[in-house]
């Protein structure tokens, strides 16, 4: 008998209170079950077997027995429902949740981890939002670019630490002289659809990223890419670049089917839609509820240990309100089971905290404030920039985002990386700040309680504070066409794991930072980031560009508010497994040995 029949049964005995025991006849629960003496017999044993009730049968005609439910009528739903999620049977528990989805994303929070479904690793987790479209050539956040980073691979890769290693490319080489960094293809490489993976393929990928805005920076020195065998792939230069190969090794340059570029954009689980990779992972589902991964046989490399990923999304949607009360202070419960920020926590008592279930860093990069010299209104000058840097520092921010509830793990920020030197400041004079002013922030929670913090720190000072939202893509649009014109943007950086070049492609392309910093600050930083990559060697990347960074803190264009302590809670069931740079669990290397 199937769990759905038996539960059907199970409610006809919602007339005997759950968890204390009673004393009744084999007859009276027949009468209750609408059934036979014998049938009663056989499921009361089915569900004493279920653990769903206690029967204690009496030998002996008319003899009381001892009945007792475990569960109320809901709560018997739940716990089947949980168990028919364990197995991945998504449409079956939802139906026996009569599609109460509230209900549904916390059974699949509670359910999270690793479990073996007929022989195959699964990793089931939640998510606090919907993902946005994960292919490469588009901008994206960290949680996005985390699974690009899965489903896609580069033609090399790049650590912390500056170090190149072979991905798509086995052998690279720069030729000094000539200015050509040339790239050698393993043999055999195939996408996620079987399509063969060339150098002919890449040279019209590389073409195609070159037309791109969000590439045109970064690729003007580029000449010419072009191969002179199937698998050698080579880039003209203009000017040196040494770092080159690392610039390659982020995720905006993952390796796709050209066609993948330059084709329409379509809807959601429309064929055209599918995203085609290179990667451990392949993505087999997408649509508004949930992204399905499944390992990649071919994959260039070390097949995944883990055979597939479903990721849940709930969308967790921004408030207006100046105040966070105790039910928004609370971790949502659609938030990801295996990622999240604790709040109200110290990142000390987190690290410290550190188990074999549990995970903390500090992140590279902070959240920062950007004056933005293109405001609507005159841009703020250098001594009301200085002014309002002083009033709305780390620390004061924090003392109010502990006022309003909004509190979240961070230390406070001396820099734009954790690893850079402290600046000093010297002291501010008070001066006359503008009437009224405007903050933009994108829908990242910890960004807007910050916003919102700022707001009423200023707000205090007499000044008619406005907060616009907007959506991450929306902010970086804006900043393209020159239309961003809040007087301060809130925004973050997290470094990928390729930290050097990653830093110096935010630096030299970000659109929200450009747009805010003018056209001759903007100009400035290019000028200073092309004479960097004509001389420095990428392991010396982090080092060299410290006093370039530097340079946008001390002269009051960005202001630094907190490092993110990003923590990954494994449940205890993903054994020896990294947070990565994104905050997230490094999927392939998940394993069990069950």
């Amino acid at each position: 008998m199937s769990d759905l029949n038996m539960m059907r049964y199970y409610t006809r005995l919602e007339s005997f209170e759950p968890n204390i025991s009673h004393s009744v006849t084999l007859t009276e629960v027949a009468d209750k079950l609408f059934t036979s003496l014998r049938h009663a017999r056989t499921l009361l044993g089915k569900m004493h077997q279920a653990e769903w009730v206690v029967w204690e049968p009496k030998v002996g005609r008319n003899q009381r027995s001892n009945l007792t439910l475990r569960f109320s009528n809901p709560e018997l739903a739940q716990h089947v429902a949980s168990k028919l999620i364990e197995q991945g049977k998504y449409e079956k528990a939802l139906s026996i949740l009569n599609n109460d989805r509230a209900v549904f994303g916390s059974l699949l929070q509670e359910t999270s981890g690793a479990t073996m479904r007929e022989g195959l690793l699964h990793v089931q987790l939640t998510y606090k939002r919907k993902f946005e479209d994960l292919f490469p050539h588009h901008i994206h956040r960290s949680s996005e670019r985390f699974l690009i980073r899965q489903v896609f691979s580069c033609l090399v890769t790049c650590n912390g630490k500056g170090k190149l290693k072979p991905e798509l490319a086995h052998h690279w080489e720069y030729d000094t002289e000539q200015l050509v960094w040339t790239f050698y293809l393993r043999p055999g490489l195939t996408f996620h659809d079987g399509q063969p993976v060339d150098a002919k393929q890449l040279v019209a990928l590389f073409t195609a990223l070159q037309a791109l805005p969000f590439y045109q920076v970064e690729l003007a020195h580029v000449s010419s890419i072009y191969s002179e065998q199937p698998l050698r792939i080579s880039f003209k230069l203009t000017q040196a670049d040494t770092g080159f190969a690392g610039l390659l090794a982020g995720v905006k340059y993952s390796i796709q089917p050209a066609a993948q570029v330059t084709r329409e954009p379509s809807p959601l689980n429309s064929a055209s839609h599918a995203v085609i990779g290179t990667g451990p992972f392949r993505v087999v589902e997408t649509n508004s509820e949930r992204i399905k991964l499944s390992a990649f046989e071919h994959f260039y490399g070390c097949r995944s240990l883990t055979d597939e990923v479903t990721i849940w999304q709930f969308e967790e949607s921004m408030t207006g309100s100046a105040r966070f009360d105790d039910s928004q202070m609370q971790v949502s419960p659609y938030e990801d089971s295996a990622c999240f920020h604790q709040l109200g926590k110290s990142d000390t008592e987190l690290v410290s905290a550190e188990t074999d279930g549990l995970r903390s860093r500090i992140e590279d990069g902070c959240l920062f404030i950007l004056f933005n010299q293109n405001s609507a209104v005159n841009s703020l000058s250098d001594e009301q920039r200085k002014y309002l840097s002083s009033l709305a520092s780390p620390q004061a921010i924090l003392t109010q985002l502990e006022q309003n509830q909004g509190l979240f793990s961070v230390s406070l920020a001396q820099n734009i990386l954790p690893s850079w030197q402290k600046l000093y400041r010297t002291p501010s004079r008070e001066t006359e700040l503008p009437k009224k002013l405007s903050i933009a922030v994108y829908n990242y929670y910890a960004l807007y309680r910050c916003a919102i913090s700022v707001s009423d720190i200023l707000q205090r000072h007499g000044m008619e504070v406005e907060v616009n939202t907007y959506s991450f893509r929306e902010l970086a649009q804006l900043s393209q066409r020159g239309d961003l014109k809040e007087d301060l943007v809130l925004c973050n950086l997290n470094l990928d794991d390729n930290a050097p070049s990653s830093l110096f492609s935010w630096l030299m392309n970000d659109p929200v930072l450009h747009s805010a910093l003018g056209e001759m600050n903007s100009d400035w930083l290019k000028q200073r980031l092309d004479q960097h990559k004509a001389t420095v060697e990428l392991p010396d990347y982090l080092a060299e560009l410290e006093p370039i960074a530097s340079t946008l803190i001390s002269d009051y264009w960005l202001v630094p508010m907190f490092h993110h302590l990003q923590t990954v809670r494994f449940q205890g069931i993903l054994k020896n497994v990294a947070i990565t740079n994104w905050g997230w669990p490094d999927f392939k290397n998940v394993w069990s040995a069950d």
